[in-house]
């Protein structure tokens, strides 16, 4: 491949330029038709099939719509496992930071710049992107607007914007034989009034290049700007095929299953009354309580169909474990934790296990690509805050992920306690702050300490009162 002086120096044109950068050097599943089709309920073949889902066409001329039964399961596997990766958000521990204020400082205005960038929601944006459409961009930037927000002046703040193939956006990485990026372009559409205009964007690790489209070529707008941390300012992730690639003719087999069981009890909704023999005279349509009398030891009864509901459900229930189970993620659906109750934490540890190997299994290109994130913003750092430059990178950030489950403040406490010999591990104003039912923790104590005086000063008075009447 190569080398990103080779595409710009080599005296080519800017479309040339733009098909070398748009040779992609991962192996990725294109967010294309057959990927939309499968995480798009509305997508689903289910939804369009006329072939096996024939209408019927009464004798009458009306007609009987099949039934279409299309079930989210791509997407809501996504949601699940980006909720389990992220939904506690990914923990920080700073080290090397001991006895060093400027380097606490450091580590406080990492947190801060991270905080004012809402990487919390952020990551769970990714998180759907990465899962769904099997790769991200996230670019890093400054605006100029004076602030303290970092805990010192600075003349800029640092924002981040996030791209996927399912905002429409078309990823470019372009790495070098050691897999280090070396080019990053991404090509995009904007309206300009009635007409949409493509964009395509080249960050290097010193310039940053704009081509708009113009007519059937295209016009740098924006050439070799230059980029001060010397690094690419963003990250990319991904992964050769989505989280719920593989299962899709399991979610078929349920939505044609359920479709056909519709069409059935639709079909049989309608009683038919069944004779057996004759009818002596004429019904009163307008007496409620009707009357059939049959001769020659006929009979009246409605028609009843006998369905089986234990097969039906047994296979829907079959097939629905196959598909969270090949996944690796637990079905929590309100139907399936009901009759659970109020289970404690180790059980709910145990419940959830697969789930949590899995988000070990891929927290590691996660964990990297964060790491790589906070490098990028150290580099901003260095440039918002010369004289923090050459602590910055002493700093050491460890970034851990902890798999989702439910608090059990209860069972971490005694957990504490247990490590600590039995004894207490928070004082009594903070399991007031931890309770969440003060406004004002410091006022409760206080008042808590004044009835405890009093209700001390009352068994005192009683005392003192039986002493003194000789018992």
């Amino acid at each position: 491949m190569p080398e990103i002086t080779t595409i710009f120096n080599d005296g080519r044109t800017d479309a040339d330029i733009i098909t070398a950068l748009q040779e992609k050097s991962v192996e990725v599943r294109e967010w294309t038709t057959e990927l939309i089709k499968l995480y798009e309920p509305t997508e689903h073949t289910i939804a369009k099939d006329k072939n096996t889902r024939k209408d019927k066409v009464r004798s009458d001329g009306t007609t009987d719509v099949a039934a279409r039964i299309y079930i989210g399961l791509e997407k809501l596997l996504v949601s699940r496992i980006t909720s389990f990766m992220f939904a506690n958000p990914p923990k920080r521990l700073y080290h090397n930071t001991e006895e060093n204020d400027t380097r606490k400082n450091i580590a406080k205005a990492i947190e801060l710049i991270y905080k004012h960038a809402r990487i919390d929601s952020e990551n769970i944006k990714r998180g759907k992107a990465y899962f769904a459409s099997c790769e991200v961009f996230t670019i890093w930037y400054t605006v100029e607007s004076p602030n303290t927000l970092y805990g010192f002046q600075s003349k800029y703040k640092l924002k981040c914007k996030s791209y996927s193939p399912m905002d429409g956006v078309k990823l470019y990485p372009l790495l070098d034989e050691r897999d280090d990026m070396i080019a990053m372009s991404f090509e995009y559409t904007k309206k300009r009034g009635a007409e949409s205009i493509s964009f395509f964007e080249t960050y290097t690790a010193d310039k940053h290049y704009l081509w708009e489209q113009s007519g059937t070529g295209w016009k740098r707008i924006v050439d070799g700007e230059k980029i001060s941390i010397m690094k690419i300012p963003g990250v990319y992730n991904w992964r050769p095929e989505p989280f719920y690639y593989g299962l899709s003719h399991i979610r078929e087999d349920i939505e044609y299953t359920l479709s056909r069981n519709s069409d059935v009890i639709a079909y049989n909704s309608a009683p038919i009354l069944k004779v057996a023999g004759g009818i002596q005279g004429q019904e009163n349509k307008g007496n409620t309580q009707r009357v059939y009398r049959v001769e020659n030891g006929g009979d009246v009864q409605y028609v009843s169909w006998a369905q089986a509901d234990s097969a039906l459900r047994y296979h829907i229930e079959t097939l629905m474990n196959m598909y969270f189970m090949q996944a690796q993620m637990p079905d929590i659906s309100f139907e399936n934790m009901k009759g659970l109750g109020n289970i404690g934490y180790d059980a709910r540890m145990t419940l959830l296990t697969d789930a949590h190997l899995k988000v070990g299994e891929e927290a590691g290109a996660w964990i990297e690509f964060l790491e790589r994130e906070c490098n990028v913003i150290k580099a901003f750092l260095k440039e918002m805050n010369k004289s923090w430059a050459p602590e910055i990178d002493n700093v050491e950030v460890e970034h851990i992920i902890s798999p989702y489950i439910q608090n059990d403040v209860k069972a971490d406490i005694q957990n504490a306690m247990a490590a600590c010999g039995g004894k207490a591990v928070i004082s009594q104003e903070e399991a007031v702050q931890l309770a969440g039912l003060s406004a004002d923790p410091s006022k409760t104590i206080e008042k808590l300490k004044n009835e405890a005086d009093e209700e001390m000063k009352s068994r005192l008075s009683v005392t003192e009162a039986m002493l003194s009447g000789g018992l």
